[in-house]
């Protein structure tokens, strides 16, 4: 019995120190694109339009929550009509076969929901692959305040209608993975308008996303100057923190700034990455269950880590879960041949603890 306690203690280390790397999630302001892709399961509809990109994206209520049941979303063009798809169990949708130019998405025959409408630019430069342009909708519970909107409207109030082109232009950007031109554009938004907060910020995503965590580190001291009260930098700091090392820094800022944006799924998963490396356990596991909860697949290193938490706390069966739960949604992850050799590692204990316990 000794040994084998020994045996899963070691086997717990092991795995803390293989999976405590944090990795700089693909995440806008807001909390939740994925660089490129199709979100996993999304209902998808060929648009018939003759192009080669893709729209695709999520729905959530106001309330934060993903929304389950189907619904119809469509796509306006200015000259063909419009395209019907529906969502996916998990508000997940796709519309493919898109070519160049601007579109509508709109919701608006859902009794629960205040209709919604969005324009969507496809930009594809001659001689360009095709991409995917992801789109986070939120949608207002009929009948419910939701103050979030009316701070993010706040926080644009006074950008100039130029700034704010190349900032929407720079969020395309960066949806369709080109972190460097989102840069360009973000600086082009800023010397519109020097005192644009929200520019400053995902300017810190973008040098996030690329791994210059020193340029991110300015553009987010600048960011916080400009609005010290607000929570979108705070978070957004809180987790280059994370990246950096400064768990302890993390944890505070992290905490402080979900107290205003408890729906962010990205400030729960790295606070409660932060929190796990720290070896609080208990609260590692609230956050990171959180984080599920509001970003579900989105925020795949939530399993990993609960994975090792559980496995720390001798809880296999339920960290396996974990485990086999990230391969699912991460199969080609640069980690995920370890996880599995982890996973096999495990099942060979416990066939020897039972071959022993049978003789």
């Amino acid at each position: 019995m000794l040994k084998r306690n020994v045996a899963g203690r070691a086997l717990a280390l092991v795995l803390f120190l293989l999976l405590v790397v944090v990795r700089v999630a693909a995440q806008s302001p807001q909390g939740g694109l994925p660089q490129g892709g199709f979100p996993p399961g999304a209902a998808s509809t060929d648009s018939g339009l003759g192009g080669g990109n893709a729209i695709s994206g999520s729905l959530v209520a106001s309330t934060g929550q993903r929304i389950s049941k189907r619904i119809s979303i469509r796509l306006r063009t200015s000259t063909r009509g419009d395209r019907i798809s529906t969502t996916d169990e998990r508000g997940n949708f796709v519309f493919q076969g898109v070519p160049p130019g601007d579109y509508i998405l709109v919701i608006d025959r859902e009794p629960e929901f205040e209709p919604f409408s969005q324009t969507v630019t496809v930009i594809q430069p001659r001689g360009t692959p095709a991409q995917t342009i992801f789109v986070s909708i939120r949608l207002d519970v009929k009948g419910k305040s939701n103050a979030n909107p009316g701070v993010l409207n706040a926080e644009f109030a006074n950008v100039p209608a130029r700034a704010r082109a190349s900032y929407d232009k720079a969020i395309q950007l960066a949806q369709a993975g080109n972190n460097k031109a989102a840069v360009e554009q973000l600086k082009q938004a800023i010397s519109e308008y020097p005192e644009f907060m929200l520019a400053f910020n995902e300017l810190g995503v973008q040098y996030l996303r690329l791994g210059e965590l020193d340029k991110a580190d300015e553009a987010l001291a600048k960011a916080r100057k400009l609005a010290p009260d607000s929570a979108t930098p705070l978070l957004t700091h809180g987790v280059l923190l994370a990246v950096q090392g400064n768990f302890n820094l993390a944890v505070t800022e992290l905490q402080t700034a979900l107290k205003q944006k408890d729906q962010s799924a990205i400030g729960h998963l790295y606070l409660g990455q932060s929190l796990a490396i720290l070896g609080r356990y208990a609260d590692a596991e609230s956050h990171l269950t959180r984080a599920i909860d509001l970003g579900g697949d989105e925020v795949k290193d939530a399993h990993r880590f609960l994975g090792a938490i559980y496995f720390q706390r001798g809880e296999r069966e339920k960290g396996v879960a974990e485990f086999e739960t990230y391969l699912k949604l991460a199969p080609k992850a640069k980690d995920a041949e370890q996880v599995r050799n982890m996973i096999r590692q495990n099942k060979r204990s416990q066939n020897h603890a039972l071959k022993r316990y049978s003789d």
